[in-house]
């Protein structure tokens, strides 16, 4: 009975994993970037008109928004991990080094949503730099 029940929670996970996958893969698929990340490190060091900024504070908003998506992705595993903890002894004894469990992802969905919040203020940051520009004008 319990390696019935093991095997449908890990049947459960896989399935929940993949999902998640998929609907990630097809969500940046579909928003593309506004710009590429080589254009992101030439326009912070050339960045003159307001336009340069805003495309910088465009870019900084979407990866916010990855980010986020990210993050909840990974908080719904650590909720299912929870719930039907597949290897409840390796998480006990190795933590988040174990790459497996709720503490894993739980970590993981801490440190997107940091990224995230670093990301609006770069945003905010260049959308200042743009209105400062665009003053100066």
């Amino acid at each position: 009975m319990k390696s019935v029940r093991r095997n449908l929670s890990m049947t459960l996970i896989l399935a929940l994993t993949l999902v998640t996958l998929t609907s990630s893969y097809r969500a940046s698929a579909q928003s593309s970037p506004t710009i590429s990340t080589r254009q992101l490190h030439t326009l912070l060091k050339t960045a003159k008109e307001p336009a340069d900024h805003q495309k910088i504070a465009a870019y900084y908003r979407q990866q916010a928004a990855r980010l986020r998506q990210e993050a909840k992705q990974h908080e719904d595993l650590a909720k299912l991990y929870t719930e039907n903890p597949p290897y409840a002894g390796m998480v006990s004894k190795h933590g988040t080094d174990f790459g497996q469990g709720a503490p894993h992802c739980q970590h993981w969905a801490e440190l997107d949503n940091e990224q995230a919040k670093e990301a609006d203020a770069l945003a905010a940051l260049h959308d200042a730099m743009a209105k400062e520009t665009a003053e100066k004008k």
